[in-house]
């Protein structure tokens, strides 16, 4: 974790405190894709290329803002089943068709994340 304790900088979590990117998907989405140092991700094309611990974000209405993002927990039959929060969310389709936030616009962003930092 690195930034503290800009809010707009990096990705933390401290005292109490965080940055944007690790409250907000959309924040986090940016961060990944800029990071150069610790945590960094690679976006992909598609579900298939990702791995247990890579980010899915979604852009319900297809508008090119991102409004959720969850982690890729298992991978069954080569679909990446998901954990999530706001709508507590156990091993379930990365699809989200079945959630009330699902619209036909929605557009997923895949992104691997790198794990040469650990």
């Amino acid at each position: 974790m690195r930034g503290a304790p800009n809010r707009e900088r990096g990705w933390w979590i401290q005292q109490g405190n965080w940055s944007f990117s690790w409250s907000v998907a959309h924040s986090l989405r940016w961060y990944l894709e800029g990071s150069t140092t610790g945590l960094k991700a690679t976006r992909v094309q598609s579900a298939e290329e990702l791995e247990l611990g890579d980010i899915i974000f979604y852009d319900f209405q297809g508008d090119g803002r991102i409004d959720h993002s969850v982690i890729v927990t298992s991978i069954q039959n080569g679909i990446p089943y998901v954990n999530a929060h706001t709508s507590d969310s156990i091993n379930r389709p990365y699809f989200y068709e079945d959630s009330t936030a699902y619209t036909p616009n929605m557009t997923y962003f895949f992104y691997h994340i790198d794990d040469s930092f650990a």
